[in-house]
């Protein structure tokens, strides 16, 4: 397991919303090439992912929520993935401050090394949080420009 947390300069709800809208993971995150979601019901659903890192990986996910402080996920299915489980965890620091802790377990096939997934995990995971915080950040400052309220 790689865990990892950031501080983002953005309402909790706002940062929330960004993690759950799926669809738009291929606009900023470059090894995201698709998102199709499955199924939906009141609090989980289930996605389909294709990325591409050192070759191209489909899998789908079903993910739990308890919005806006939590979203959890286990694979459902995937080529060369056996494991994929983690979690976001959302903490509202002050009104446009929220703490979050991703946390990723994730396995590929037989024939590679734990030590080796979690190395390349750990080695991406600080370039994602870094998008995921400006993508909630832009966000975030739109809304403000667009309701002419100031931000505090």
């Amino acid at each position: 397991m790689v865990q990892q947390s950031i501080a983002i300069r953005a309402p909790i709800q706002t940062v929330y919303d960004t993690i759950v809208d799926f669809q738009s993971y291929p606009e900023f995150l470059p090894e995201t090439r698709s998102v199709c979601v499955e199924w939906c019901e009141d609090q989980s659903m289930e996605v389909s992912f294709k990325i591409a890192l050192i070759k191209e990986i489909h899998y789908t996910l079903l993910f739990n929520f308890r919005p806006p402080k939590e979203v959890v996920w286990k694979l459902q299915r995937g080529d060369l993935l056996k494991k994929n489980s983690g979690s976001w965890k959302l903490t509202s620091l002050e009104p446009n401050l929220t703490d979050v802790v991703y946390s990723l377990d994730v396995a590929l096939g037989l024939w590679v090394p734990k030590t080796l997934t979690e190395g390349l995990t750990a080695r991406n995971l600080p370039e994602t949080l870094k998008r995921f915080k400006k993508r909630a950040e832009d966000k975030y400052k739109k809304t403000q420009k667009k309701t002419g309220h100031p931000r505090v």
